[in-house]
């Protein structure tokens, strides 16, 4: 009986995890200071152990009726005090030497911490952050905003009792009231078909202005052509123009040159030069072009 009772109160604590004595009865009643680590320990009948592990955790507080469970989601209200239902998870790990002082402060084992006190941590911050945020906000654009700064608060809260919150999120999209969700719906598609037409719009003045810039272009290349051929065409004419100046200067040069070095003697010289000798036989009463006493 005696070896019966030893082994019934053995209690072990496996790997990834930390223990918790706690004292039940006598003048050590209340929670042993020092926590154990991995090992066997006789647990007597005025004690308990608890474990607590120290690797990551992940909790879901979700809808299970559909499943013959409990409905452990979250509700929270918004702006207008609507009513907004939604499945959860949580990941978190706990700081290994601050397992005593999280279950002096508990006083509870890691599922009921998880899923009463975490639990209704998030539930408060869930509601005084949708408070401020308007259910249209909360159901689009901004639910992940809201995510955010849950997942901050109940961070910054918990991680100071040796709690460290890896990632808050939801599972699913959140559940409203069945006219509140179609209202939003129809409003929410009602933008997205006036923003399709703006993006239209802007489509047709893009191509509009792709246009024009097109058609400015042309011009201007044409313009710019154009003055180019004018250019040429003054440049040839300034150059015909020029070339016709200096062979007029090069043949009036010439001219003056030839004008001076002619003389009465030298153009003599030069009829007799190309006289054949003969005088004509008829002659219309002038004098010859020779003079032929000299």
């Amino acid at each position: 009986m005696a070896i019966v009772l030893l082994a019934s109160s053995c209690r072990t604590v496996p790997a990834g995890y930390r223990g918790i004595k706690v004292y039940l009865l006598g003048t050590r009643k209340g929670v042993e200071t020092k926590q154990v680590g991995v090992g066997a320990y006789w647990i007597g009948f005025n004690q308990k152990l608890y474990k607590f592990p120290v690797f990551q955790q992940n909790y879901v507080w979700k809808d299970d009726r559909a499943t013959g469970g409990t409905d452990n989601s979250i509700t929270f209200q918004s702006k207008e005090g609507l009513d907004v239902d939604a499945d959860f998870g949580i990941t978190y790990s706990l700081v290994p030497d601050s397992v005593s002082a999280i279950f002096q402060k508990y006083r509870r084992g890691i599922d009921e911490i998880t899923n009463i006190f975490l639990r209704n941590m998030v539930r408060d911050v869930l509601n005084v952050e949708a408070s401020r945020m308007p259910i249209e906000s909360i159901y689009g654009i901004h639910k992940r905003d809201l995510l955010a700064r849950v997942d901050s608060v109940v961070s910054e809260q918990t991680e100071k009792h040796g709690i460290i919150i890896e990632r808050i999120y939801t599972i699913g999209e959140f559940r409203l009231p069945r006219s509140i969700e179609t209202a939003i719906n129809s409003k929410l598609e009602a933008n997205q078909k006036a923003q399709q037409a703006q993006n239209e719009v802007k489509e047709v003045e893009a191509e509009a202005n792709k246009k024009i810039a097109r058609s400015k272009g042309e011009a201007e290349s044409k313009v710019i052509e154009a003055t180019a051929q004018a250019s040429v065409v003054k440049i040839q004419a300034q150059a015909e123009a020029d070339a016709v100046r200096v062979q007029a200067d090069a043949q009036a040069e010439a001219n003056h040159k030839l004008s001076e070095s002619l003389s009465p003697l030298l153009i003599e010289y030069r009829k007799v030069d190309k006289w054949a000798g003969t005088v004509p036989q008829v002659t219309s009463g002038n004098m010859p072009f020779i003079n032929l006493s000299k």
